[in-house]
C-alpha cells in the first residue's frame, strides 16, 4: 500500500485545498494513504512585511520546497500564483488541476454599486495590482491588509475598512458567502497571473511525480504556461503591479495582461492570440514592456 506525505501551509485555504488534493488522489488510487504536513513559510511568519522589492522570492513556498527537495515530504499543494516564475532544481509541477474561478470580488461593509464608490471609500489589500486598478476608480483611500480569508471578511466588521479585495477561488472554496459582494470583471480588474489555479509539486524523480499527474488537466496548464510565461518576460516578483489572464477560444489562447508602473500612475494593457503558450506571453511581455518604458 503506498503512502505519501505531503506538505502544506496552515492556513485554512491551505488546508482545504491539500484536503481536495489529496481526496481526488485517494479516489484515484484506492488504497493509498497520505500524510498531512504543516510547514510554516516566511509568508506565515512575517505577517506585517509588505509586498514590496525587500519581500522574498518565493515567500509563500520555499521553505516547503526546501521540505520537498530534502526528502522531508513527498508532494506539496501550492495556491499557483504564490509560485516564482524559475523553477526550483530538482522539482517539477506534476500536476495542475482544473482551475477554480479567476476574478476577484470586492466584499463591502454596506450595500453599493462599484460605479457609486467614489473619494474616501477605504479598500483593504495590500496587493499592488488590487491597488493600481482600484486607485484607477477614483480617489478611494487604501488600507494595508494582510490576513487569511476569514481573518480579511472578519475585519470588516471593525469599521477600519469600507471593502477588501479577496480572490472568488478562496471565498468559494471555503465556503464563505458575504452578505454585500461585488464581483469584479476580468477585463477591467485583470486577476493575478495563475489565480484559481493550484499547483501540485514533486521531486523530478520518484513515484509520487507518477501518482500525482492523474491530476492534471491539460486546458488548464496550457493557461497559466502562458500567464507565468508573461510574468517571466517582464521580470516580475511580487510587487510589482501586474495582472495576467488567458483564455481558450476554441483550440488557440487569448492572453490579456496589464502591467502598470510601479507608482501605479501608468498603464500598458494589451492582449495576444496565438497557439503556443510561452509564445505569446513572452510577445506580449514585450510587448507592454516596451509600451511602459
Amino acid at each position: 500500500m503506498a503512502k505519501l506525505r505531503v506538505g502544506t501551509r496552515g492556513s485554512d485555504l491551505a488546508l482545504w485545498q491539500t484536503k481536495w488534493v489529496s481526496e481526488r488522489l485517494c479516489e484515484a488510487h484506492p488504497g493509498l494513504e497520505i500524510e498531512r504536513i504543516i510547514i510554516k513559510t516566511h509568508g506565515d511568519l512575517a505577517v506585517s512585511q509588505r509586498f514590496d522589492a525587500d519581500w522574498p522570492v518565493g515567500g509563500f513556498v520555499g521553505a516547503i520546497e526546501k521540505a520537498l527537495s530534502g526528502n522531508e515530504i513527498d508532494f506539496a499543494v501550492h495556491s499557483y500564483k504564490d509560485m516564482q516564475t524559475a523553477q526550483t532544481e530538482g522539482l517539477v509541477i506534476a500536476a495542475t488541476p482544473e482551475r477554480e474561478v479567476v476574478h476577484d470580488v470586492l466584499v463591502t461593509r454596506e450595500a453599493i454599486r462599484l460605479e457609486d464608490i467614489g473619494s474616501g471609500f477605504r479598500v483593504g489589500t495590500s496587493s499592488p495590482r488590487r491597488i493600481a486598478q482600484f486607485l484607477r476608480l477614483g480617489d478611494v483611500e487604501i488600507v494595508e491588509l494582510r490576513g487569511n480569508v476569514p481573518t480579511r471578511v472578519k475585519k470588516l466588521e471593525t469599521g477600519e475598512f469600507d471593502g477588501v479585495v479577496l480572490a472568488a477561488a478562496g471565498l468559494k472554496r471555503l465556503g464563505i458567502t458575504p452578505q454585500h459582494r461585488i464581483d469584479l470583471s476580468v477585463d477591467r480588474f485583470v486577476p493575478a497571473p495563475a489565480q484559481g489555479a493550484l499547483a501540485i509539486q514533486t521531486r523530478e524523480e520518484g513515484d509520487a511525480r507518477s501518482l500525482i499527474g492523474v491530476l492534471d488537466h491539460v486546458p488548464t496548464r496550457r493557461r497559466i504556461d502562458a500567464e507565468r510565461a508573461f510574468l517571466a518576460a517582464i521580470g516580475a516578483g511580487c510587487h510589482v503591479p501586474v495582472g495576467a489572464y488567458c483564455e481558450m477560444q476554441d483550440d488557440s489562447l487569448l492572453l490579456h495582461a496589464q502591467l502598470f508602473s510601479e507608482d501605479y500612475s501608468r498603464l500598458a494593457e494589451g492582449f495576444e492570440l496565438g497557439d503556443d503558450s510561452l509564445a505569446i506571453g513572452n510577445l506580449l511581455g514585450a510587448s507592454l514592456l516596451s509600451e511602459l518604458g
